[in-house]
């Protein structure tokens, strides 16, 4: 049986199908790259880690930690509009907000459940 050597475009479209579409937008030979591209920079623009988005409060139950927002579309974790439950790390993070309060808030996935890191009354 003969032995077949890849081509290299052959190749790439192959890591490419592999690997998934992030690395088909890379720069050429950002795969080849050390792992400079793997670093933030001084010149990295700031993070969307104090984008907030905006909801409602529904329920509020403090003996459970348990948060049901309506809530528009949180980006940082690609979710469209809709109506959830969250938690909370403790009361305090909620403070003396109420069912029927607009908020804006910053909830982020841990161990797969959703979890508001910080809430606020709309203004």
């Amino acid at each position: 049986m003969k032995k077949h050597r890849f081509c290299a475009p052959l190749a790439a479209s192959l890591l490419v199908l592999v690997a998934g579409p992030a690395l088909a937008q890379a720069p050429a030979g950002a795969a080849a790259d050390s792992h400079s591209s793997h670093h933030p920079t001084a010149t990295t623009s700031p993070t969307p880690q104090a984008e907030l988005s905006e909801g409602e409060i529904t329920r509020w139950d403090p003996r459970t930690l348990r948060l049901t927002l309506k809530h528009g579309e949180i980006k940082n974790l690609e979710m469209p509009p809709m109506t959830m439950v969250f938690r909370v790390a403790d009361a305090g993070v909620v403070g003396d907000l109420k069912p029927g309060d607009k908020v804006r808030f910053r909830a982020e996935q841990t161990n797969g459940a959703y979890h508001v890191q910080r809430i606020e009354k709309a203004p």
